[in-house]
């Protein structure tokens, strides 16, 4: 199931789109939901951290007193980057804004006709379940992490491997631009994220796909932005089996 938001402060356009949305949600009989609306920025963060992703996101543009539509997005997107977000909005000008947020909106519906609203809220949902169905395997997976009161969402194919470091269940998670600390353990995501992943050492899970070269002679792991690991003698083992298998087959 694909979550579907719904964050507006006027009740007439929020009724309004949950009427719209859910009924060709039913129509369209696709796995999207549970359908949720809020009427602030800030309720809808509240409410993405509880839920999976990717996920749908129809918001307004203005909420005085809070953030605006566009910074909300940008939040949105730190935990959801493949999320997708629709603009409601009371202006048709809006493309050049989002475009310099760099948010990738899928639509900007202007508010008022309600036979508009519904032609376009239908398009994009069809547009959405075409990309998901044409998505490629294991493009949408994603990682969740919990770092203090929030969760993480981190598509699989951004991380490169994860790192204990010390004694108390320390990991550090390395990706293409950003490192993370946090407390977990390396046998709670070699349990989690199952063959995708590789224990090449008791203090490094590292990303097959990111694998770039196994340096068996120098005991290493290299990744493809040339960053390396520690190969164990046991998982060293472990893959020259594999190697031998693979060639005999």
């Amino acid at each position: 199931m694909i979550p579907v938001y719904i964050c507006d402060d006027e009740p007439k356009i929020s009724a309004l789109l949950e009427k719209l949305i859910g009924e060709q949600i039913m129509m369209m009989e696709r796995d999207m939901g549970p359908l949720q609306v809020v009427d602030n920025p800030l309720a809808l963060l509240e409410l993405q951290k509880k839920g999976t992703v990717p996920a749908i996101y129809f918001l307004d543009i203005d909420f005085p007193g809070y953030m605006n539509g566009l910074e909300l997005a940008v939040k949105l997107r730190e935990y959801d980057p493949r999320g997708f977000i629709v603009f409601i909005t009371a202006h048709n000008d809006m493309m050049f804004e989002t475009f310099r947020y760099r948010l990738e909106a899928l639509d900007y519906i202007v508010k008022g006709d309600a036979p508009a609203m519904a032609q376009r809220v239908n398009a994009c949902l069809e547009s959405i379940c075409e990309r998901l169905l044409h998505e490629p395997d294991g493009k949408a997976a994603y990682c969740s992490l919990k770092l203090f009161d929030s969760v993480r969402h981190i598509p699989l194919q951004n991380i490169l491997y994860f790192e204990a470091i010390g004694s108390r269940h320390t990991l550090v998670l390395h990706m293409d631009d950003e490192v993370l600390e946090f407390n977990s353990s390396l046998n709670h995501f070699e349990e989690k994220l199952g063959e995708a992943f590789w224990r090449c050492h008791r203090s490094f899970l590292v990303n097959w796909s990111r694998i770039s070269n196994v340096m068996l002679k120098e005991n290493l792991v290299e990744m493809d932005n040339g960053e390396r690991c520690l190969l164990s003698r046991k998982a060293k083992a472990e893959y020259s089996s594999k190697m031998s298998e693979n060639k005999t087959l």
